[in-house]
């Protein structure tokens, strides 16, 4: 009979899982060095948790501790450990704990960067904000903005020029806030284009570093990447960071959204999220014509086939939308017409619509259009629509 293999404890911290089902497993008929080596796993993950020098925010402390069971019984030794499982433990700590931090927890500069400046998002105006605080409003609903190869030459609708400073080495980066009513596109230094839909932030290098290109996303936006097989292209979210070379795809990932989503038209991405692994990220990989919509509550991602098309319709002018809910279309609508719609009836939120939109009509007319296939009755006053 060939011998069952032994489980180490870096094996146990390294699968995917279940905290509780993880650290404490379900197979009643474990081994006594199996027993031993998952009460080992445990006191290395506790030990990271409450001493490692890179210390966790308290709520994400609290948030990892209620992944496992309630309460643990404090392990005690029923014999002697010996010489080789010390330093067996001190060598996975060192390792798992080099893991965690620097796949779980390592946050990335533009991330950082996003997180440290977080800007209001503007009335009336699309902002450009470089990093020395300037800003340059844009007043057109529809702009365009255009990025020399060296970051510093910058190019708004055509006819306004803006240069700015790069001597230092370190990274610069810059955000544009495009408020609702708005949409914005912007070609980067390394040729990739954008296009923000309405309420969409985006934070990026003037210049990106030799290595990769990295951004941060919170809202919604249309990615048409420059091919470079030498330096991916990472789109980092609330929620996930998307993973390219060079294609085109859509990211929806508002903070004020209960599910953030991508489509991917053209090429190939890896979508890397916080799933129930202990250690780990879980990583996802879409080809052309797949849909991901991660939900923050699960930690899970679902996949599904569509038309990428109707995702990125957006930014020519108009939504198609197939069976949706009118309380998700409502919502879209009052961000593109940057207009307050109250919906009376929740209920009526539930119903769903089918068809095209035309954007460039007033909101009453496409409420009009989806007033002909549903119950949806509507009011106008000087600062809002009401949905009966």
């Amino acid at each position: 009979m060939k011998e069952k293999s032994k489980i180490k404890a870096e094996d146990i911290l390294m699968q995917d899982g279940e905290p509780s089902d993880v650290l404490y497993g379900k197979n009643a008929d474990e081994s006594e060095d199996e027993v031993r080596e998952r009460q080992l796993a445990r006191r290395i993950y506790y030990y990271l948790i409450n001493h490692s020098k890179t210390s966790l925010p308290n709520d994400e402390k609290s948030v990892l501790k209620s992944q496992i069971v309630d309460s643990v019984n404090q392990y005690r030794r029923s014999r002697r450990v010996r010489v080789w499982s010390a330093v067996a433990a001190i060598l996975i700590i060192g390792f798992v704990g080099v893991l965690w931090y620097s796949q779980v927890h390592e946050t990335p500069a533009v991330v950082k960067f996003a997180e440290n400046t977080s800007v209001a998002l503007p009335v009336g105006d699309t902002r450009l904000i470089l990093q020395n605080g300037q800003e340059i409003r844009i007043d057109k609903k529809q702009s365009k903005i255009q990025y020399g190869q060296n970051g510093k030459d910058i190019s708004i609708d055509a006819s306004q020029k803006v240069k700015q400073s790069l001597e230092s080495k370190k990274i610069v980066y810059n955000t544009v806030v495009v408020p609702y009513g708005k949409r914005t596109e912007i070609t980067l230094s390394d040729g990739t284009n954008v296009w923000l839909n309405s309420g969409t932030r985006l934070v990026y290098p003037a210049v990106f570093a030799k290595n990769k290109r990295e951004v941060y996303i919170d809202g919604e936006a249309v990615f048409e990447v420059k091919h470079s097989d030498v330096k991916p292209f990472l789109v980092n979210s609330r929620d996930f960071t998307v993973r390219v070379m060079g294609t085109v795809f859509n990211v929806s990932a508002y903070s004020d959204d209960q599910y953030s989503s991508a489509v991917l038209e053209r090429g190939k991405i890896e979508l890397s999220y916080k799933g129930n692994s202990l250690l780990h990220k879980e990583k996802t990989q879409l080809s052309p014509g797949d849909m991901a919509i991660y939900n923050p509550g699960k930690k899970e991602i679902s996949e599904k086939r569509v038309n990428p098309a109707d995702y990125l319709s957006w930014r020519m002018g108009y939504y198609v939308f197939r069976s949706e809910r009118l309380d998700n279309i409502l919502k879209k609508l009052a961000r593109y017409y940057d207009v307050e719609i109250k919906l009376q009836n929740t209920e009526l939120g539930e119903q769903t619509f089918s068809g095209s939109l035309d954007l460039k009509k007033t909101p009453e007319d496409v409420l009009k259009v989806i007033q002909k296939t549903t119950s949806l009755t509507f009011s106008c006053t000087k600062d809002e629509i009401i949905i009966n």
